[in-house]
């Protein structure tokens, strides 16, 4: 079955690809047949710029070492058309097949992405460069962010995601902040309901505003509510087809601020600020038949408060940037039935310091200093002197270098240096990458990174099973890639293919040691090595019609390579050998848009020891959004969006014994006065 199951995913796959190249020859054919003296077709047509785009991190106007060859970055506007949803976790889903948001369940569930089928702590998610990822746990909770207030998504590979921060083994996601230059209100509700149930579970509300009071001032501001009983319907086996989720409420609430001062025509200050608040039921995983929760009485409640400042300067060839941020995040875990009652407190200050200087247009050089202070405290960790207090200081310092010695040739280097307190560690981490352009249109790229990750504070002081002899984990990251991206009369394409290979030494995981309690280990060494293809293209139909296709499609091979150890050779835990992401969106000005996304997942074994037994299977979900264009009223407008999320009705896990929902159907209206 299996193997049946395979061979599906891999034709789909082709048939998709082959979808796009077909369109790709048509295009190209149609422009061939257009004389000189026709006029071209406007430009109608929804894409990124295929030449280099500035990633924001914390650096003076980004750092230009990164194009948009080396990320893939979307604009929240194309995410939430072709997944029909502001959160985070759903979004998310629309970036690559090389980026898995393994979710726990419905609204307000626990929802972790992972890159490469490497671990989620080796991805880290930033806000305007500023890390939002925590010191305690080590990985963002993406069930509890929305989009409400984000203009794009970039999401950054371990070569180049080391710019950011040296513990990215696996990437790095960067939720880049909304500016406007115009006066807008927005009201949007959503609702939410599952197949074979009554009533709407599930309901969503935000307000956004923009505003410019001076012609030097934009401030963005909004909240949002989301809320659900958590009661989905969900298929368990042929005796218990329709069992209903309990202890699964959720409430989330969110604010969000984004404010940007022209100071002068140099200088910009801005100001971005962040609240989240949840509360939930922790059902627990499904271990009786029939049964909703394992865990009736369970309760989590988590609140962040993210507050940053940053100032960028730009005069001629200097560049700098200023930027200091403060987080506050409280986390409790209650279940009175077995007596628990767990909470905790992460506060993390940052401050950074960046410049950039231009020699001339072959040579630009950058460097900074950056620092990080994080303090935990709270009853469920301990120190080994006993304190409950722990500390970690992070600081770093980095330069780097971008030489194009020849029109065509883009060459860059960077050493980071970074000093952990509470390990007494320090590490030099270098990177390089190399692009070339043999031909108009046609990107050769390299990159190599250097990059490792601290043990976090819960590996090392959880009071029930911590490590104090943890080593940290190092990894070397290698990529090279293949792009074409031509543009012609009606139509712009991108094709590339990229292989990558990760080893990292000194993995951790978490291993049971007495009965169900969990401890961490370091396993020794593994290994995530593959290629990426992605095909896109967008071709226009007229002045008012337009059809988006893409299609990117992950071979991976992520496994323990320890020699001597009992799982050598075994796939790393929730790592799928095959991930396929397919969208096509049709967009006509007048109407809207018909989007359709395709996942597919291949299996994955969710222990080392790959036991069959507890092994998840394969599944393709298809998701259909039809977004209606906004319809004007004089200064009032309107838009109406409706979704049907898992079409098939796919019964499918992605974390073992916590099942998804079934088939749901979403309906939202959004209404804005300019």
């Amino acid at each position: 079955m299996l193997a049946i199951q395979g061979r599906i995913g891999a034709f789909l796959f082709g048939y998709r690809i082959a979808t796009v190249f077909i369109l790709i020859a048509f295009s190209y054919a149609s422009a061939r047949a257009q004389t000189a003296e026709q006029s071209s077709v406007p430009d109608t047509i929804r894409h990124l710029p295929g030449k280099p785009v500035e990633i924001t991190a914390q650096r003076p106007g980004g750092l230009a070492t990164v194009d948009a060859r080396g990320a893939e970055i979307k604009p929240t506007a194309a995410l939430t058309t072709e997944t029909g949803s502001h959160l985070a976790s759903d979004a998310l889903r629309a970036m690559s097949s090389s980026l898995d948001v393994r979710s726990y369940g419905s609204l307000g569930s626990i929802a972790i992405p992972s890159f490469r089928g490497l671990p989620t702590e080796y991805t880290t998610v930033y806000r305007d460069g500023i890390r939002l990822t925590n010191e305690q746990l080590g990985e963002t909770d993406l069930g509890q962010l929305t989009l409400h207030g984000i203009s794009r998504v970039e999401l950054i590979p371990a070569s180049t995601a080391i710019l950011l921060g040296g513990d990215a083994i696996g990437a790095a996601i960067d939720l880049i902040s909304e500016v406007r230059d115009s006066n807008e209100v927005t009201l949007c509700s959503e609702q939410t309901t599952y197949d074979g149930l009554s009533g709407i579970p599930t309901q969503s509300y935000y307000a956004n505003a923009s505003l410019n009071p001076l012609p030097s001032l934009s401030i963005v501001a909004g909240g949002s509510l989301d809320q659900s009983t958590g009661a989905f319907p969900f298929f368990q086996d042929s005796t218990h087809p329709n069992v209903l989720r309990t202890n699964n409420d959720a409430a989330l609430r969110n604010a969000n601020v984004a404010a940007l001062w022209a100071a002068s025509s140099n200088t910009a200050i801005r100001l971005i600020g962040n609240y989240f608040y949840a509360d939930r039921g922790s059902p627990g995983g499904i271990s009786t038949e029939g049964v909703g929760a394992s865990l009736p009485s369970a309760r989590q409640t988590d609140a962040q408060l993210f507050g940053a400042l940053k100032a960028d300067h730009e005069q001629g060839p200097l560049a700098w940037s200023l930027s200091t941020g403060l987080q506050r995040q409280f986390e409790s875990y209650r279940d009175p039935a077995y007596s628990t009652f767990d909470s905790a407190w992460n506060t993390m200050f940052n401050a950074s310091a960046h410049s950039s200087y231009l020699f001339n247009e072959d040579i630009q050089a950058f460097g900074g200093v950056e620092a990080e202070h994080t303090t935990l405290a709270g009853n469920t960790n301990e120190s080994p002197n006993g304190d409950s207090i722990i500390s970690r200081e992070r600081t770093s310092a980095y330069a780097a270098a971008k030489l194009l010695p020849f029109e065509n040739l883009d060459v860059t280097g960077s050493l980071r240096f970074e000093t952990i307190s509470d390990l007494s560690i320090s590490e030099l981490l270098p990177q390089a990458t190399i692009k070339y352009s043999p031909l108009h249109d046609l990107v050769l790229g390299a990159a190599y990174s250097s990059s490792f990750h601290a043990p976090t504070l819960n590996d090392l002081y959880w009071s029930q099973g911590g490590n104090a002899n943890l080593k940290p984990e190092r990894g070397d990251n290698r990529q090279t890639s293949i792009s074409f991206e031509p543009n012609w009369h009606s139509m712009a394409v991108r094709v590339s293919a990229t292989g990558f290979l990760a080893t990292i030494e000194n993995e951790i995981i978490w291993l049971p040691y007495i009965g169900q309690e969990y401890s961490p280990i370091n396993i020794g060494k593994v290994e995530s090595k593959g290629i990426e293809f992605r095909a896109n293209a967008d071709l226009s139909l007229g002045e008012r019609s337009s059809v988006h296709i893409e299609e990117s499609y992950t071979w991976l091979q992520a496994r323990n390579i320890t020699a001597g150890d009992r799982n050598y050779g075994n796939e790393i835990p929730y790592s799928s050998p095959t991930c396929s992401l397919f969208i096509a969106e049709f967009t006509r000005s007048e109407y809207g848009s018909l989007s359709l996304l395709v996942r597919y997942r291949g299996h994955e074994f969710s222990d080392p020891a790959n036991n069959p037994m507890t092994m998840l299977q394969p599944g393709t979900t298809y998701d259909i959004t039809v977004a209606s264009r906004e319809f004007t009223f004089d200064n009032f407008g309107a838009k109406l969006n409706f979704s049907i999320v898992d079409l098939t009705n796919e019964h499918y896990e992605e974390v073992i014994n916590y099942p998804l929902p079934s088939r749901s159907y979403h309906f939202s209206i959004e209404l804005s006065y300019h």
